[in-house]
């Protein structure tokens, strides 16, 4: 009888290949593929905060953004991912956090007790940019947190630019950003 070749195996796929062992018994083993959550786009600045003064006329003046009060030293993040164009003192504002997301919008964090990011440095949303406190003409402890469209010093609305986002930032009535 003549000796017969042993059978060829089929070749694995290239995807299959890179994704395949051989368990010690000799059977295909398919390692499981991790899946990453994937980052948030908008998030809250401040959630632990509560609304004390909203966007809109105040005391005779116009109030560009809305505060959040919650203790003092209370970590604050940015809101989305973008490049922090500046990090410190800011008139009226106190210590300060300027950050523009590349979509034709900015962010803007002041009143802060300290600043744990600097000019340049790029950011996820999320990631910690400072602490809560009451720095420049504040009344208390507290974030002032605006979103300028544009270019700063064009404020808009940001509980409602917030909302269309995906993040409600709860205590103001929705208003036209």
């Amino acid at each position: 009888m003549p000796s017969q070749a042993p059978l060829a195996k089929p070749a694995a796929s290239a995807a299959m290949a890179a994704t395949t062992d051989v368990s010690p018994d000799g059977q295909p083993f398919v390692a499981p593929q991790r899946k990453t959550k994937p980052l948030p786009e908008w998030v809250h600045p401040m959630p632990e905060g509560a609304v004390t003064s909203c966007y809109g006329q105040r005391w005779g003046r116009m109030h560009a953004g809305v505060d959040l009060a919650a203790p003092s030293g209370t970590p604050i993040v940015a809101a989305g991912a973008g490049v922090v164009v500046s990090a410190g003192p800011a008139d009226g504002y106190g210590l300060a956090v300027l950050i523009d997301h590349g979509n034709g919008y900015l962010t803007h964090y002041g009143h802060m007790s300290a600043i744990t990011a600097v000019a340049g440095q790029t950011v996820e949303a999320g990631v910690e940019i400072g602490r809560e406190g009451s720095t420049g003409h504040s009344t208390g402890p507290h974030l002032h947190f605006e979103v300028h469209q544009g270019t700063y010093q064009n404020p808009i609305e940001p509980t409602r630019w917030m909302h269309d986002h995906g993040v409600d930032i709860a205590g103001c009535g929705l208003q036209p950003s």
